[in-house]
């Protein structure tokens, strides 16, 4: 992991535009696939985002699809990309049958659709983003993700041996779980995103302990995913 912290910008610096950090628009027309893995432990398994951008009806559609180290759909979202950042249209959650064995598609509740922003200032200012969901096997249980970015400012990371500019967010996660009493669980990490590239690193920790660190490793178009696929069949 080569991941250093360059400045922070100040309360009186004007709005700044990152949109080419977030990812790169014209490589993902035609569909490219973003492979993550752990940073300190290799046993941990890996996952899959598929990006794909569309144009439908004068609106500019990113669609993700998160795939797990079985190469299964664990997560599909619809975004509407405009001038000032990225707007969640709609999220679905998928879990496989316990019975069946057969994928159940979840709709998400999207409460609040702040995706990600492109014009920043400083870490005073909080992006909000929240969804709400029951799950499929137990719909007594009730989940809202709550989750603030702040900007905060220039970094830099070692990607495929090249260091690269970044840009820093620090994350707070709250989620709120009901189910014949409430429990709420509090997160807080890093993301770095790299310019003309996207999502390079995030970690998250609970109670002061890092429970996810992640990394990006490789890209590639999605016949590579499927590939992978037919070989660990």
């Amino acid at each position: 992991m080569g991941f250093s912290v360059l400045t922070l910008v100040s309360c009186q610096d004007a709005t700044r535009n990152i949109q080419t950090y977030y990812l790169p628009m014209e490589e993902i027309k035609d569909g490219l696939v973003y492979e993550y893995k752990g940073v300190t432990n290799d046993s941990i398994a890996p996952f899959y985002w598929y990006f794909r951008l569309s144009e439908n009806r004068d609106r500019t559609i990113l669609t993700s699809t998160y795939y797990d180290h079985t190469f299964t759909i664990q997560q599909l979202s619809n975004e509407e990309v405009v001038s000032t950042g990225v707007i969640l249209d709609d999220l679905f959650l998928y879990a496989t049958d316990t019975l069946t064995g057969v994928q159940q598609q979840n709709p998400v509740r999207v409460e609040w659709d702040n995706a990600f922003p492109f014009e920043v200032t400083d870490s005073t200012q909080a992006y909000l983003y929240k969804i709400y969901w029951t799950d499929t096997e137990n719909p007594t249980q009730k989940v809202r993700l709550i989750r603030n970015r702040h900007f905060m400012g220039d970094a830099s990371y070692t990607y495929k041996g090249k260091t690269i500019d970044c840009v820093r967010f620090f994350v707070k996660e709250l989620i709120e779980v009901e189910e014949e009493g409430f429990q709420e669980l509090s997160f807080q990490g890093t993301e770095l995103y790299a310019k003309n590239l996207g999502l390079v690193y995030y970690n998250k920790t609970l109670d002061g302990k890092v429970v996810q660190e992640y990394e990006l490793v490789d890209r590639f178009p999605m016949e590579e995913l499927e590939r992978r696929y037919y070989e660990n069949r």
